[in-house]
């Protein structure tokens, strides 16, 4: 069952330390948004939230298993909050090479279940695939509140994935990100804005979307943050500010059903007709 009011917290932080800092940066941001909203259904991190790394070899140095410290101490947060819990993705052993995997906890501190970006970024000069493999699943999984849609960053810009968690019962979509602005070519703010925005109202579903904010990758790229949740309207109704953040939100799920029911595109479809 949909629960008819969900409440949600996006953590926007840059990851420029440690992972030891990182880790302490997350409980603090963890422990904040509970305290400033009592009865959080979920709190979400960006990605590669736990450590950014640069190259093949430093993924690989500081890449976990779901056991490791990592998510060990998520778990932990999670059962002490008695909050759903995605903090952010990182670098999951993978053979050769890493994953950027996501973990979705319950309120129990247990693993409910584990997303890991499908659609590598090879593009506009960064070749995500030489340090890590893609996901083969799509990221979409039950919780106490209702069904959920999970993606990564890059993933935004295929609009077949959001459509397909959608098709399979999603009742919102969230989404962890490193976003840039873009570094020679043009900046990408308004893309950001776009997508996630487009994705909501395409699918007439509350979409969530964290970012990161600071430099990367030797200050060559900027995530802005502009973190933000939208209506299934396409209506923002929470926006971040530019530096560390929490942005706190209320999804009406009956706002949702209302909207489906007026603008009717989930009826009009036309599937015999697609090719995908």
């Amino acid at each position: 069952m949909v629960k008819r009011f969900v409440k949600v917290a996006l953590c926007q932080r840059g990851v420029t330390g440690s992972k030891e800092q990182n880790i302490a940066e997350t409980v603090s941001m963890i422990e904040e948004a509970a305290e400033h909203c009592p009865g959080l259904d979920l709190i979400i991190f960006p990605e590669y939230n736990y450590y950014e790394s640069l190259s093949l070899e430093e993924a690989r140095a500081n890449s976990e298993t779901m056991d490791g410290r990592y998510i060990t101490e998520m778990k932990k947060q999670a059962r002490r909050f008695g909050v759903n819990l995605i903090p952010g993705s990182f670098a999951e052993t993978c053979g050769e090479k890493v994953k950027n995997t996501c973990a979705l906890i319950d309120r129990s501190g247990e693993v409910a279940g584990s997303y890991s970006k499908v659609h590598l970024m090879d593009a506009i000069g960064i070749r995500e695939s030489d340090a890590a493999v893609p996901g083969d699943k799509l990221g979409v999984f039950d919780t106490d509140f209702g069904r959920i849609g999970l993606m990564v960053c890059f993933d935004l810009r295929f609009p077949e994935q959001p459509r397909s968690m959608v098709l399979q019962g999603a009742d919102i979509i969230f989404c962890a990100a490193s976003f840039p602005t873009g570094s020679p070519l043009p900046p990408r703010t308004d893309h950001w804005d776009l997508l996630v925005q487009s994705t909501a109202l395409l699918n007439l579903t509350w979409t969530c979307a964290v970012n990161q904010f600071g430099s990367i990758c030797g200050g060559t790229e900027n995530p802005f943050g502009r973190s933000m949740v939208v209506d299934p309207w396409g209506i923002v109704t929470a926006s971040a500010l530019g530096r560390r953040d929490i942005v706190y939100a209320t999804l009406d799920m009956q706002h949702q059903k209302e909207v489906r029911g007026r603008v009717a595109t989930w009826n009009c479809r036309r599937p015999d007709i697609y090719t995908l």
